[in-house]
């Protein structure tokens, strides 16, 4: 009947208009999604620029400062330090690039790479830090090279006004201002922890904690 036609046309075109405000709905969901998606590639981008060019900058930065730690712990057997582009380290001797390749070399490498990051944040920071924590630093390294490291930690006191050294290592005491040997007690199981004078005139800026 034309009643029955007519209620179905209605029915329809109701579900025609559904059907065309749910696709605008997604067409716009699209259009949100596809804006999104440009500024978090632009954003990516520029990131990536901005991470390079801070590694461009920040690179010779770090390698000027642990050369000049790296002189001075080498008696000047290499008197440069170059950071590649994948942050592998290079040691330079008498203008001769050398790939760290024994483990004392590593080990000194290591710490002047720690050494010269600690110093850029502090720099950067425009104030001192409180603190400085190196955590069994002296490795495979020579007595003498052990010797330089610690007098080399006591002329940074004007950047840390205190350095903590964490070592197994004895020969070191004689360096340090202050010492804490850690022990365990066989019978309790507990810590034990006694506190000495090291070498130095005892102070609080160099302490090395013995374990």
């Amino acid at each position: 009947s034309a009643e029955s036609d007519a209620s179905n046309a209605a029915g329809a075109l109701a579900r025609a208009l559904t059907a065309a405000e749910q696709a605008a709905r997604v067409r716009e969901q699209q259009r949100q999604l596809e804006a999104e998606r440009r500024v978090h590639d632009e954003l990516d981008a520029a990131y990536g620029e901005l991470r390079t060019e801070l590694n461009a900058r920040l690179r010779p930065e770090l390698g000027e400062i642990a050369g000049s730690f790296l002189t001075d712990l080498t008696d000047d057997r290499y008197n440069e330090f170059e950071l590649d582009e994948n942050y592998e380290i290079i040691l330079i001797g008498g203008g001769v690039p050398r790939q760290v390749i024994s483990g004392g070399e590593e080990d000194l490498a290591n710490l002047v790479l720690r050494l010269a990051v600690s110093q850029l944040i502090a720099e950067r920071s425009g104030q001192p830090f409180s603190l400085l924590v190196l955590d069994e630093v002296f490795g495979s390294l020579d007595e003498q090279r052990r010797a330089n490291v610690v007098e080399l930690l006591r002329r940074l006191q004007d950047r840390f006004e205190q350095v903590i050294v964490i070592t197994h290592i004895d020969g070191v005491r004689d360096g340090l201002d202050r010492v804490l040997e850690v022990s365990v007690d066989d019978e309790t199981g507990r810590a034990l922890v006694e506190q000495r004078d090291g070498g130095r005139v005892p102070g609080d800026t160099l302490a090395g904690l013995g374990v």
